[in-house]
C-alpha cells in the first residue's frame, strides 16, 4: 500500500533529525484496513477532499506519521493524538518529545522528526507545464530571479523548485512563517546542498538551517531545523 524508505540527510545536517520518504499508491481504497489508526476527524479531513489522489497523500502521510511517533513514544498508532497550535502547525497534544513536519507532492512524502529541535520539510514535483514566472514576484527576491534568467532554459525550472522548497522549509520550521511574503527570503544562488541565507535575513530565521536533500527524478525537497535545541 505504501512503503517509508530512510532518506539520508547529508552529514551536515544534525544526527538526530531523521528523515522518511513515503510512496503513494493511488489504486489504494481509504477503506483498507491500512488506515485503521486513523482518528474520526482525520478520515472527516479526507472525505473533504474533492480528488481521491488528495486524498490518500493526506491519510497515507498521516497513518506512516502516526506510526513513527507511535515507535518512539511507545504507544499504539491509533493512541497518537495531535493539535494544531495557532498558525494551523500540528504537534503531540500529550508529549513535546517531538517536533515533526510533513510535506508531499505527486508520488511521494516526506516525515521529518527529532527529539532536540524544530523541524520542517517541503517536497515539490516539478511540473514542466509549469511558468515559473507567474509566481515569481510572490517566492523570490528580485536577485534570484534575475539568477535563474541566466541559467540555461532547461536549467530554470529546476532552480526555482530548489529557492520553493528551501523557502517552505524554513517557514515551517519557524512555525510562524514570513508575514511579508517567501520573497523576502533569499536562497538563491545554490552552491551546494547547504542553503545559506543572502542578504538581509529576517529575525526569525536566525536560528534556522536548512540543506537540500536527494529527491526522485522530478521533484525538489530540503529539510530545515532549528540550530537552538528545545529547553529540557
Amino acid at each position: 500500500m505504501y512503503s517509508i524508505e530512510p532518506v539520508p540527510l547529508p552529514h551536515a545536517g544534525p544526527s538526530d533529525v531523521s528523515l522518511w520518504r513515503v510512496d503513494f499508491a493511488f489504486d489504494t481504497s481509504r477503506d483498507n484496513a491500512a488506515f485503521a489508526s486513523l482518528s474520526d476527524e482525520e478520515r472527516t479531513r479526507a472525505g473533504n477532499f474533492r480528488r481521491h489522489e488528495d486524498a490518500l497523500r493526506f491519510v497515507t502521510v498521516r497513518v506512516a506519521l502516526r506510526e513513527q511517533l507511535a515507535r518512539h513514544l511507545g504507544i499504539a498508532a491509533h493512541a497518537v493524538r495531535f493539535t494544531s497550535d495557532a498558525n494551523h502547525r500540528p504537534h503531540l497534544t500529550d508529549s513535546s518529545a517531538l517536533d515533526f513536519n510533513v510535506s508531499h507532492a505527486g508520488t511521494h512524502g516526506l516525515i521529518a522528526m527529532s527529539p532536540k529541535r524544530r523541524v520542517g520539510v517541503d517536497i515539490e514535483h516539478q511540473s514542466d507545464k509549469f511558468d515559473w514566472h507567474s509566481i515569481a514576484a510572490l517566492t523570490l527576491d528580485a536577485s534570484e530571479a534575475a539568477w535563474i534568467e541566466r541559467l540555461e532554459v532547461d536549467q530554470q525550472l529546476a532552480a526555482f523548485y530548489d529557492a520553493w522548497v528551501a523557502k517552505e522549509a524554513l517557514v515551517k520550521t519557524t512555525g510562524v512563517g514570513i508575514t511579508r511574503g517567501l520573497q523576502h527570503l533569499t536562497v538563491l544562488p545554490r552552491d551546494g546542498a547547504e542553503v545559506t541565507l543572502r542578504n538581509q535575513i529576517p529575525e526569525d530565521m536566525n536560528d534556522v538551517a536548512a540543506q537540500w536533500i536527494a529527491a526522485p527524478a522530478g521533484y525538489s525537497a530540503c529539510v530545515a531545523w532549528s540550530t537552538k535545541t528545545f529547553a529540557r
